[in-house]
């Protein structure tokens, strides 16, 4: 009796013409088009990051392949911490990913979502020796003078307590 079910189900379907499956869900017609893709907008360009009002970095924000990827560029004044990122949306999963290459042993990998306009959190989980795992939230957040502000906190105890990592703030070159 399954079988049938499953035959019945496999005919159904290929009676079903061709663009009548993806009529249901329309996708943007590339990523220029969809708006989901333009959440980030706001943090490209060629920055001066500071920490603590010192110069700490040079980043670069471009948006590449078709505006369907964003990558960064991050130049350290001091002589260890030059990395690169690379932000991609996927619509599938409705969130973004981002990966973060460096000269440093400190590769990670993040998910984020726009939490409003301006402002985007990326979350990932650190193992920590004695297999404590560090919950770390990262945001980009677009300030009202146009200088983005980016915040590392992270929590040992499951989000019950955060510690800042860092603080940093982007101003834009002219």
């Amino acid at each position: 009796m399954m079988k049938s079910h499953w035959m019945i189900a496999a005919v159904a379907f290929a009676l079903v013409p061709a663009g009548a499956a993806l009529a249901q869900a329309p996708a943007a017609e590339n990523c220029r088009t969809d708006p989901a893709f333009t959440q980030m907008d706001f943090a490209v360009g060629h920055w001066d990051v500071t920490a603590k009002g010192a110069k700490d970095a040079e980043v670069r924000i471009e948006k590449i392949l078709d505006d369907c990827a964003i990558a960064e560029t991050w130049k350290a004044v001091a002589p260890k911490g030059d990395g690169r990122g690379l932000f991609v949306y996927s619509a599938a999963q409705q969130s973004w990913s981002y990966l973060w290459a460096a000269n440093t042993p400190s590769t990670t990998g993040f998910k984020g979502s726009l939490t409003k306009p301006g402002e985007i959190l990326f979350s990932t989980v650190k193992p920590l020796p004695g297999g404590v795992m560090r919950l770390r939230h990262w945001t980009l957040n677009l300030l009202p003078d146009g200088r983005i502000r980016e915040l590392s906190v992270g929590s040992n105890d499951d989000g019950k307590t955060w510690t800042t990592e860092y603080e940093l703030f982007w101003t834009k070159k002219a």
